[in-house]
Parts: C-alpha cells; structure tokens; sequence
C-alpha cells in the first residue's frame, strides 16, 4: 500500500520520536557503542520533537496514514542561504521499498520550492548504506567533514550538496 506524505504536526511529536528512536538505533547499529545507542530515550526524543515542530524554521514531512518515516528540513545550520535536509528516517521493516525515496523526493522538492537552490545534509561517517541512498539520489560528496560530540562520544560525519 502506497504512503501518503502530508506535513507533520505537533500531535506527531510522540510517533515521530518513536520512529526516531527505532530507526536510529536500527540504522546506527555497528557504527555507534551499543551504550550510546540505548542511552536515547523515548521521552528525550518527545521534548525534541515537540520543540522541532514548534520551530517556524523547520517542516517536517511524515508518511500517512502510519508515520513509518519522517524527513525534517530548513535553513542550513552552517549556510543559512543553503536548505538542509535534516533528518530522514525510515522504519527499518520499510527499508528498501520506496518509502525513503518517495519521501526524499517530497523533501528535497519542497526545499527548492522555499527558495532554496542548493541543499545540504550531514551523514555519518561509515554509514554506507546512507551515503549510497544519497548518492543515488543525485546528492555529491563535498568531502567536507565535521567532528561532533553527541553525549560524550566523539563522531564524523560527511557533508554532501545537491543543486
């Protein structure tokens, strides 16, 4: 069955933190410490989420009528004059049947229509499968990189652009 993409609201909050959750911790598996991953919690990423989608800045795209993805998008934090895709998460049993792509294509669409004629995002380094869904999609490999710490553990992640 087809998913319908509609924009997220803030009575979403508690299912895209779920989602949030789920996928992060399906997608980072092997690439992040097992402790770091468990340590994210439901209601840490509910405040998230309820900040997010209060932030006029920022749109947040989910699928309907089960919200088994989600894209988040905006200004660019690092080039305000760029749009950032923020976030794109899929539920891992969704991986891999055009859910992702079709909510891509809403997002990146939606970025060009707000006035937005390059877009960048951030992808963790060692996330293959990321980096190969990017690039398919059209996305180039800046090889820019930045260092983060996120919770005490320390990580790299690779900046890539779209025109």
């Amino acid at each position: 069955m087809p998913h319908a993409i509609r924009t997220a609201t803030r009575a979403d909050a508690p299912a895209i933190a779920h989602l949030h959750l789920s996928s992060y911790r399906a997608a980072y598996r092997g690439l992040l410490p097992d402790d770091f991953l468990a340590a994210y919690n439901l209601a840490e990423r509910e405040r998230r989420w309820s900040e997010s989608l209060r932030d006029p800045t920022r749109t947040t795209f989910v699928t309907a009528p089960a919200i088994v993805a989600f894209a988040e998008i905006g200004p660019s934090r690092d080039a305000p004059d760029m749009g950032e895709l923020m976030a794109l998460h899929v539920a891992e049993p969704y991986w891999r049947h055009g859910v992702g792509a079709a909510l891509h294509a809403h997002a990146v669409n939606a970025l060009k229509a707000a006035g937005f004629p390059t877009a960048v995002l951030w992808v963790l380094n060692g996330n293959q499968r990321a980096c190969a869904f990017y690039e398919k999609t059209g996305w180039t490999s800046t090889g820019e990189t930045r260092h983060r710490a996120l919770r005490g553990t320390e990580v790299t992640e690779l900046r890539y652009r779209l025109q």
